[in-house]
């Protein structure tokens, strides 16, 4: 079929018309379809965009919020550890503890995060109060991160990063603030067992330093003992046991352990009379005066063990001076001018089981009256004294030093884990200064003190004597801290080895009438087992030493060592007792003032840290 031509020109020219020769003004494409598609496109693009900006900004305001949030508290822990090191919380250790605290944000706040920006005025770090009665830690700290919102929305609205407006007519800001601060209380520990060993030796007797009018060594170590004890059980609500170990060669456990006690034997082979365990009526210096002898097995081999009431072989009782055959004492007879008539016979009494005197009215070296016996060569002269029917005496203790109350253990009692600071005062109170110095001696039973074996629900009534029985605690208690601080003015000096009672036969650790150290499982100063040691070698006592403080470290107890006093200036004395510390908690204290701030420093560091804010 034809088609019409004029037809045919109309369809074409139709079509022409439907394709510009040139491209349409903005009004043109307004006024149709696909103008008006473009522009509700472009619309709903920008509010899409920028509700993702937004929901952006939401995400980067959390993200960074919480990472600030964290960076300060651990920053905020981390000070109130780092402030151990510092005495004072002014001046220039305020200062450096701040900027200490403002690193431990950084450490935790990684440079640009979201970027976040912070200047320095803008971190906050105080520290409020002290460390025995509770310090108050606050940190904060205020910075800015921008915004992708204000790019598409412009002025028109504000935006605080969360994602809500604020009215049409607000600014909308560049930037987010954003801020964070808490709060953390250091407060005294809770639950704390803590014993103070402390030097009672003679030379605690002299002044720490050329400045005399600080007192004595014996008179600082009362003093700053004293204010630990009060700063630590002053605190309201404390749950803290404090007990205290004095030491010479010897450590005087009468009155906290009973003698009848499964911890200790009276019946021991030196002799086989045993002794009197109660003072007798008439014979000066009888019965047990409260110091004991360490264990030896089989072998006569000791070790560095906190052992238990009932192991076996158990302590013996320590008696100083009590031959094992007994002495014989001559009586001789005076004269009416009342000397003695060593030409008269003399009444003869031979005496078992009872500690030996030594008269000083001249009697014994006025009459021959031969040698006797003894335990030792040592023993022949103090076995030749005579007696008058009122001889002036004097009894020596365990160090050689004369006691004028006829015990044969001088030393200062220990004070048991109490809360009583009164009764604990008082007992720090009644230390004296006199005696040879054995340091492990006063380890030894200042670890016993912490060990739940000597507690009374565990060896059935034969432990400590306590109003507690369940003191100390099971190692294993939740939150316990098991802490000894010992305290020296100078190296381990067992005394000479010569003389009638020499020391480093006659003292706790080695027995009586013995000075030799076998300790099979402590190591030499030669790298072998310490088997032929001495007691009157300051070596042998560091090796043994050493071997107590390891040991006592492996069982979970935090050892604090303190020098004091110009006496314990030697590298000697210092390191032995820096191996004993535990690490980073080793003090030398040249002044009474000074080992009172570390005293201080000592209870702030048995605190913890709790954040409340």
């Amino acid at each position: 079929m034809m088609r019409d031509p004029g037809t045919a020109r109309t369809m074409a020219s139709s079509t022409a018309r439907q394709i510009p020769s040139q491209p349409r003004s903005l009004s043109t494409l307004l006024k149709g379809d696909e103008g008006a598609i473009t522009v509700m496109f472009a619309l709903c693009a920008t509010l899409m965009i920028g509700s993702m900006c937004t929901a952006i900004d939401t995400i980067h305001y959390e993200m960074t919020q919480t990472r600030v949030q964290m960076a300060l508290d651990v920053a905020t822990l981390s000070s109130g550890v780092d402030l151990l090191h510092y005495n004072t919380t002014t001046g220039t250790s305020l200062t450096q503890w701040q900027a200490d605290a403002r690193a431990y944000y950084n450490a935790n706040m990684p440079s640009g995060y979201m970027d976040f920006s912070m200047p320095d005025a803008q971190f906050s770090a105080t520290v409020s109060g002290t460390p025995s009665a509770g310090q108050t830690i606050k940190l904060s700290a205020t910075g800015s991160a921008p915004l992708l919102a204000p790019i598409i929305f412009g002025t028109g609205t504000a935006n605080n990063g969360s994602g809500s407006g604020s009215g049409s007519n607000s600014q909308s800001p560049d930037t987010v603030t954003i801020a964070a601060s808490n709060t953390a209380l250091r407060l005294p520990q809770s639950l704390l067992e803590l014993v103070l060993v402390l030097d009672n030796t003679t030379s605690m007797a002299d002044y720490a330093s050329s400045d005399k009018t600080q007192g004595t060594k014996i008179q600082g170590v009362r003093a700053a003992a004293s204010n630990l004890v009060t700063n630590i059980l002053g605190v309201q609500n404390n749950n803290s046991y404090v007990g205290l170990v004095p030491f010479t060669t010897m450590v005087n456990v009468g009155g906290s352990l009973l003698p009848s006690g499964s911890w200790m034997t009276p019946n021991f082979t030196y002799n086989s009379n045993n002794v009197w365990m109660t003072a007798h009526s008439g014979v000066t210096g009888s019965g047990w005066g409260g110091c004991a002898v360490e264990p030896r097995d089989a072998g006569s081999n000791m070790y560095p063990k906190a052992y238990a009431p009932k192991d076996v072989p158990g302590f013996t009782p320590f008696f100083y001076n009590v031959p094992s055959a007994g002495f014989t004492v001559k009586t001789y007879p005076t004269t009416k001018t009342g000397s003695i008539n060593c030409s008269g016979a003399p009444s003869v009494n031979t005496v078992t089981g009872v500690p030996l005197t030594l008269q000083t009215n001249g009697s014994a070296t006025t009459c021959s009256v031969g040698t006797g016996t003894g335990i030792t060569a040592a023993w022949a002269q103090a076995a030749s004294t005579t007696s008058n029917p009122n001889p002036s005496t004097k009894i020596y203790d365990q160090n050689g030093n004369i006691n004028g109350t006829g015990s044969p253990c001088s030393i200062a009692p220990v004070k048991f884990l109490t809360k009583d600071a009164s009764s604990l005062t008082t007992a720090i109170g009644n230390m004296q200064a006199a005696g040879s110095t054995i340091i492990p001696t006063g380890l030894l039973w200042g670890w016993r003190m912490l060990s739940s074996d000597w507690s009374n629900n565990v060896s059935n009534g034969n432990g400590w004597v306590s109003s507690d029985s369940t003191l100390p605690r099971p190692e294993i208690t939740q939150g316990l801290q098991r802490v000894a601080i010992v305290l020296t003015d100078g190296e381990n000096d067992p005394g000479s080895p010569n003389g009638i009672m020499p020391p480093p036969s006659f003292n706790g650790l080695t027995g009586v009438g013995s000075s030799v150290i076998k300790a099979p499982t402590v190591t030499g100063s030669n790298g072998s087992p310490l088997t032929a040691g001495s007691a009157a070698s300051v070596t042998d006592i560091n090796s043994f030493q050493l071997g107590v403080c390891t040991a006592m470290k492996n069982s979970g107890i935090t050892i604090y060592a303190i020098t004091f006093g110009s006496d314990a200036s030697s590298a000697v004395a210092q390191q032995a007792m820096q191996s004993c510390a535990s690490p980073g908690d080793y003090y030398h204290a040249p002044t009474n003032a000074t080992l009172n701030a570390i005293f201080e420093e000592i209870a702030g560091n048995l605190g913890v840290l709790r954040l409340t804010q």
